[in-house]
């Protein structure tokens, strides 16, 4: 309840001020007041998002339309939902020239990795490298999303899919509820996908998350 009445009083008090004193406030101070509206009513919808996708999960209601799919142009959709929260981190992409298309739910697929953008956003510092990568063995796609932040240690890898954990450090003011990975790891597994974390990958810092695709063996006979 605490995660919906921060962002609520936020939006009531800016509110508030706006209409009682809209008239007398610098053309500044209440273009602040708007982006703060803004931005903790878009955290409201991520928590309501996040909170309606727990439920579907746990209710087994996911209905999943499963098409050939390029996780490029996903992986690529993902980014640009997030990119305004992105402030100065930067985001590099390595993917090769072609990839084999995985039989998934594009919707599923794409929400699953905004989470865990998210996650990398609220856990980086401004000034890093988010890295983006996709490559193929004989039986999967994998993605991995790399980020520079503190990591996560050992004793905790095996809870980091877990509902309403976060970790107590997180240079991102905007905490989310603690269901984005959670979410991520439920959506993968519907597709018959797995999904693991690694940290620290570099200089004892940094998580990288990586979601492996199954290809289809009816359309891939080297694999039988």
């Amino acid at each position: 309840s605490h995660d919906l009445r921060t962002p609520l009083s936020t939006v009531l008090g800016a509110a508030t001020t706006l209409i009682d004193y809209g008239s007398t406030l610098k053309a500044g101070v209440r273009k602040d007041l708007l982006l703060s509206i803004r931005e903790e009513a878009e955290r409201l919808s991520r928590y309501v998002g996040d909170l309606l996708d727990m439920t579907r999960l746990e209710g087994g209601a996911l209905n999943i339309k499963a098409d050939w799919t390029d996780v490029r142009d996903v992986l690529n959709a993902a980014v640009e939902r997030v990119s305004r929260r992105m402030g100065q981190r930067r985001v590099t992409r390595d993917f090769p020239a072609s990839l084999s298309t995985v039989s998934v739910d594009q919707g599923l697929l794409e929400q699953a990795l905004v989470n865990i953008l998210e996650n990398a956003i609220a856990y980086s510092p401004e000034g890093s490298t988010i890295e983006l990568a996709a490559y193929e063995d004989r039986r999967s796609v994998v993605i991995s999303i790399e980020d520079e932040g503190k990591g996560i240690p050992t004793s905790e890898l095996e809870l980091v899919f877990d509902k309403f954990r976060r970790m107590e450090e997180q240079p991102d003011r905007s905490k989310g509820a603690g269901l984005g990975l959670a979410i991520a790891k439920g959506f993968v597994e519907a597709m018959n996908g797995r999904i693991a974390a690694a940290s620290p990958i570099h200089d004892g810092r940094g998580t990288r998350i990586l979601i492996s695709l199954p290809k289809s063996i009816a359309t891939h006979p080297d694999l039988l």
